[in-house]
């Protein structure tokens, strides 16, 4: 089983992990097809735009100081994911 594979079904474990970090989830996403945009100035706010479908956005906050995802934060992008059918 592939790191990426792995990666996406510690993010589909329900309960949600508790050690989700976001280097991880960034990686994840960009291999879904996403691209990390983000904002100026320096902010934690964040959003994943879908490479094949620009008007598909996710927007989130990466978490800080300890870059651990919440279990919000996942079940949020996880059902997202689902209603575009990405995942």
């Amino acid at each position: 089983m592939s790191k990426q594979q792995k990666l996406l079904l510690r993010f589909l474990a329900e309960p949600p992990v508790k050690d989700f970090r976001w280097d991880d989830f960034v990686t994840m996403m960009d291999r879904l097809g996403f691209d990390l945009e983000e904002t100026s100035g320096g902010s934690s706010h964040k959003f994943f735009v879908l490479r094949s479908d620009a008007d598909k956005v996710i927007h989130t906050h990466r978490p800080h100081p300890g870059g651990i995802l919440w279990a919000k934060q996942i079940r949020d992008v996880r059902e997202r994911l689902a209603e575009w059918g990405v995942i």
